[in-house]
């Protein structure tokens, strides 16, 4: 992908454009479109121009820190890697909505909060803002090695609730399967509990099989030792667009005979999809930064943005 795109975006057009632009919560006025090729144009809003002074505080989940880079840097007209200095994409997605909460962060990018987020948020009197931006899938992986090619939703729930304990009982070889899980707070573990929604039923991983990072669940179904018998799961973004090296040892499964990709997530015809979120607190006025850049990254400039990233957009 071309990252020229993204390093740069001219704050040009005119003020009575810019003032056409719709808030999230309500209808989408035309803007002008572009192809994949033109470098998109547009500053947010009539006469505020965003600084590195005045730019909001922006964190979020790890799988969309890319799409985080590719807004700084296009708003602030700033490389990427300067860019990336100025945003905080680490730690949990409970982390970060907290740090929403007690003001470390004015917006985040973000997959859905988790029961933690959301009691947090209660126990302070806190209320966010939220619109779906795109969406993404949860995804399970296993090694090359496994000739395993797809698991039906049964079969996983079974997987995670102890029935099914070893892979040659959904055609692979006569071995124990070692079900990775996420710690509680990730992201990734929260569209677990959703999706798969086990409840008390899923099974208590062994100290070792739960992995408290996206990257050392991956290292641990792609390179470990006794990776060949590995189960974990994901979020399809960050496996393929931010860690694609990991498939050269490991693959992902398909779905009730589905493979994930941009268009069967785009359909909804790959079962575990969900959506990830631009987030702010509620009834910010239309002047605040925070709110300013809300509406951009959920006007149709923004969507374009996010879907050059490589994302699902809506």
């Amino acid at each position: 992908m071309n990252h020229s795109f993204k390093r740069v975006l001219a704050l040009t057009l005119a003020a009575a454009s810019l003032l056409s632009f719709a808030a999230c919560s309500g209808g989408q006025s035309e803007t002008e479109t572009t192809t994949k090729e033109e470098i998109v144009t547009a500053k947010p809003t009539g006469n505020f121009t965003f600084t590195q002074e005045n730019y909001p505080k922006m964190g979020g989940s790890l799988a969309a820190k890319p799409l985080g880079q590719a807004v700084t840097s296009s708003v602030l007209g700033i490389d990427r890697e300067t860019a990336d200095g100025m945003i905080s994409f680490t730690g949990s997605t409970t982390d970060n909505y907290n740090a929403l909460v007690d003001g470390k962060f004015d917006i985040l990018l973000a997959y859905e909060p988790s029961e933690q987020a959301l009691a947090y948020a209660k126990e302070k009197g806190f209320e966010w803002e939220m619109k779906a931006i795109g969406a993404d899938a949860l995804v399970f992986i296993c090694s090359k090695e496994n000739k395993v090619t797809s698991l039906t939703t049964q079969q996983i729930k079974d997987i995670y609730t102890g029935k099914i304990k070893k892979w040659n009982e959904v055609g692979g070889a006569d071995s124990a399967i070692i079900p990775y899980q996420r710690n509680k707070d990730s992201g990734s573990q929260t569209l677990f509990d959703k999706i798969i929604n086990l409840g008390d039923d899923l099974i208590e991983p062994e100290k070792d099989q739960k992995v408290d990072s996206m990257i050392g669940l991956l290292e641990a179904v792609a390179d470990y030792e006794n990776s060949a018998d590995a189960l974990g799961y994901t979020v399809y973004y960050y496996l393929t667009n931010m860690e694609g090296e990991k498939l050269n040892t490991a693959k992902i499964l398909a779905v009730d005979g589905v493979q994930p990709t941009n268009d069967t997530i785009a359909s909804g015809q790959y079962p575990f999809v969900n959506d990830f979120y631009v987030v702010i607190p509620k009834n910010l006025p239309e002047d605040a930064p925070a709110r300013v850049l809300y509406n951009w990254i959920c006007s149709e400039q923004g969507r374009q943005l996010t879907a050059q990233e490589g994302y699902v957009a809506k």
